[in-house]
């Protein structure tokens, strides 16, 4: 059984996100994904540490 890429959640949030920003899209982005690992990485951090 197939499932088409046109369909599903993942299709609808693609659409949702993919928004025309650009050079600022990308200037954006790169502070956006250092605060992400940040808190993921102090999340693992503080739920590890003993």
């Amino acid at each position: 059984m197939q499932h088409s890429l046109t369909q599903g959640p993942i299709t609808k949030n693609i659409l949702l996100f993919a928004l025309p920003l650009g050079v600022t899209g990308i200037w954006l982005s790169v502070p956006i994904g250092w605060a992400l690992a940040d808190a993921i990485g102090i999340g693992y951090y503080l739920k590890k540490r003993t």
